[in-house]
């Protein structure tokens, strides 16, 4: 059914000549064949309907994180298509009316419109067992019974006192969205062009709400913002070249701006004790865009191409209040209003040409300036977790940004079907308010191409890169960083990297597979911060076909990645000071997968067969070195991920129109994770109560979320119609 269907979507986009031509040749005996091939207007399509069930044993919102598993009945895969002599119309639908439910159609008349839509949802379902003490009394308000606060507070009770009262909850996320676009020919030289694009995400997602290291809360965070994006163009083009001229628009719009939630521990304000916190989300804006494109064919088999763009981006919401805690002088601010303004100018010039055959060069360059206007915003104090106030005053720093880089490469066709090609680039970046000012970074490549071979395929690349940074500032680092630390983005580094991947096919029946990755990545610079990280990455894998319907293959493959940082624990300017108080932190990951598939297409008559076990298994290891000032730190379990799916699928042969079929899904996930381990978060109150130990005050309140293995059976039962 699947080359059926495969056939019918080409013929829809099949120039009219050969439809004209293929009309000489004997019509197709299928009934859906014969309307693909038709021009007369009569539709086809296919429907895949039937039941679906589904139980799992263990972290079920996992299982269906992208996804909606729900059983019942379901119609998916559906389409509709219609074909007249100029015109064309086609839908289709997946899942419908489930969470991950999507459409598409689909208008075309040839040589002078088209015009498609999209309706897509995305769910995200993060956890069935998160639950919590607030209650959303209004769009990003979030309370917790006053009785509870002012028990807590009075110290007649604890936070572990209340953990029973917490509501289970489905924390959840949606994403749904809507497309439309439209292309106008004008005439046979010009179209038109029109996009829109509208995102609204909604639901909630766990986030730190604390005030202070010593009484940290989850809270659920709710979502409700829209982005809508618009393009518009004009572009018109002939042999010689082409002219596009455009404006993009984006618009985001969030409902709720401002979190304000509950502190369990307290119902009254204090200094250095709030009730409830304070915090911006994220604002509104905008972005607008005006750009050009202009192509040009030159001789000697030559292209010029060129893009300018400018864009603004502005934002002006007013600026939330530095604290919500009424036993605090309020902040002066400069300003009550964001005042956000940015200016991005982008340029690309692009040149291409084979003066002849065996070569071919090609350059390239590039500019973008980022540059932040949004006025110097201060403060005459800072307030911290709407907690403690410090006279010194706040000032932002705002990190406008120069970007350029080009790059040159040559090829030249040195064997029959083996291209050499090398390759040279520069790379420069110049920064506002980093602790670098400008880097530059040097690179060189070289590869080596074997393709249109019929029985073998090489591709190789090593790539050798330099960057260094001018200009350090050392008061550009952030509160408490140390002088020699260096942020990775920007730091000095060398980077060695090295690809292959190759395929043989000694035969028609048997085709060979292998790739590696190696790459090395050095900080010479950094005394602390990211030093150095590694990776390798191979897989090999096989196809055999013994006959037309039998079909194996297999792919087995394993990466190991390790990286290394050192950093200093201090709490005084001495501390500080002290190199006998730096750790190092070395990291070591594995990843193995292994994934296979056997098919059987009418050995027995009729029916098709489809076996198939996809698994992958990632280890994780943090190992630390510390100074003679330090205590040795406790090893940390390895953090362990692993996946198994297996898949069995049959399918009958009812009629030509009809098919009967059954799909089953075996999922199996394993997890040991220390950090949101049931060892490590025993309850919703912290610290756990641990059996036999000490009872002692809580001062943290989580939402229950956690990393957790699941068992999970999936099964359908289908019929495909197809008309």
């Amino acid at each position: 059914m699947r080359n059926r269907l495969v056939l019918a979507c080409a013929m829809v986009i099949v120039p009219l000549t050969l439809a004209s031509a293929q009309s000489t040749l004997p019509l197709p005996t299928d009934p859906q064949a014969q309307a693909a091939a038709s021009l007369g207007g009569k539709a086809f399509g296919s429907v895949d309907f039937g039941g679906r069930w589904f139980s799992v044993d263990g972290d079920e919102a996992r299982h269906q994180r992208y996804r909606d598993l729900s059983p019942g009945g379901y119609v998916s895969d559906a389409s509709f298509t219609r074909r007249g002599e100029e015109w064309t119309l086609s839908a289709q639908a997946w899942n419908v009316g489930y969470r991950d439910q999507k459409y598409a159609a689909e208008y075309r008349l040839i040589g002078r419109l088209k015009t498609s839509f999209l309706w897509d949802q995305i769910p995200m379902f993060i956890s069935r067992d998160t639950r919590t003490l607030y209650v959303e009394t209004a769009p990003g308000v979030l309370r917790i019974d006053d009785s509870i606060q002012q028990s807590i507070q009075s110290g007649a009770t604890s936070l572990r006192n209340w953990e029973g009262q917490a509501v289970r909850f489905d924390m959840r996320t949606q994403r749904k969205i809507g497309q439309m676009d439209l292309v106008f020919n004008a005439n046979p030289s010009t179209d038109l062009f029109f996009n829109v694009l509208n995102t609204n995400r909604s639901g909630q997602i766990p986030f730190g709400g604390d005030f202070g290291h010593a009484n940290s809360v989850e809270i659920p965070l709710p979502l409700d913002n829209r982005t809508t994006d618009i393009k518009t163009g004009i572009e018109w083009a002939n042999r010689q070249g082409m002219i596009k001229i455009g404006w993009d628009g984006s618009y985001f719009d969030n409902s709720i701006q401002t979190v304000i939630w509950d502190n369990p521990l307290r119902a009254t304000d204090a200094s250095g004790l709030p009730s409830q916190g304070l915090m911006p989300v994220m604002h509104s804006n905008t972005l607008h865009y005006v750009h050009g494109t202009g192509a040009v064919n030159l001789p000697g088999r030559g292209r010029l191409v060129a893009y300018v763009a400018g864009g603004q981006g502005r934002s002006n919401e007013p600026i939330p209040a530095s604290t919500i805690n009424t036993a605090l002088l309020p902040v002066n601010a400069s300003r009550a209003t964001v005042e956000g303004e940015q200016q991005t100018t982008v340029a690309q010039l692009q040149f291409t040409m084979r003066p002849v055959r065996p070569f071919f060069l090609s350059a390239k360059y590039r500019y973008s300036d980022v540059d932040v206007r949004t006025p110097i915003f201060t403060t005459d104090a800072r307030i911290a977790y709407d907690a403690n106030r410090s006279a010194v005053g706040a000032e932002t720093a705002y990190h406008s940004a120069v970007r350029s880089s080009f790059d040159v490469d040559g090829s030249l066709t040195v064997l029959p079907f083996t291209a050499l090609k090398v390759g040279a680039g520069r790379y420069d970046q110049e920064f506002t308010n980093r602790h670098w000012l400008k880097t530059s970074e040097n690179v060189l490549r070289a590869s080596l191409d074997t393709t249109g071979h019929s029985m073998l395929m090489v591709r190789a690349l090593y790539e050798n890169r330099s960057r260094e940074g001018e200009t350090f500032e050392v008061h550009a680092l952030g509160a408490g960083e140390l002088a020699s630390i260096r942020h990775y983005d920007i730091a000095d580094r060398d980077r060695q990297r090295f690809t292959l991947i190759a395929s043989v096919m000694p035969g028609t029946m048997v085709g060979f597979n292998a790739s590696a990755g190696i790459g090395q990545d050095e900080y010479p610079g950094s005394q602390h911060g990211l030093l150095e990280t590694d990776s390798k990455q191979y897989s090999v894998g096989m196809d055999v076909t013994p006959s037309d319907t039998v079909q194996f293959n297999a792919n087995y493959g394993w990466e190991d990645y390790t990286s290394a940082s050192r950093s200093r624990t201090a709490t005084t300017a001495a501390q500080l000071a002290d190199p006998t108080r730096d750790f190092r932190t070395d990291y070591d990951g594995a990843v193995r997968f292994f994934d296979a598939a056997i098919e059987f297409a009418e050995v027995i008559e009729r029916t098709n067969i489809r076996v198939g076990v996809d698994w992958n298994r990632a280890t994780d290891t943090y190992a630390y070195q510390v100074g003679s000032s330090l205590a040795t730190p406790q090893p940390l379990p390895d953090v362990l991920n692993e996946l198994l799916r297996a898949e069995f699928s049959i399918t009958y042969r009812l009629s030509d129109r009809l098919q009967l079929g059954f799909l089953y899904w075996y999922d199996d996930y394993k997890v040991e994770d220390f950090a949101l381990g049931e060892t490590t978060l025993s309850g919703l109150a912290l610290p756990s109560l641990q059996p036999g130990g000490a009872v002692v005050n809580t001062n943290a309140l989580l939402l229950g979320y956690l990393y957790r293995p699941y068992t999970a059976h999936t099964g359908w039962v289908r019929l495909t119609y197809r008309f």
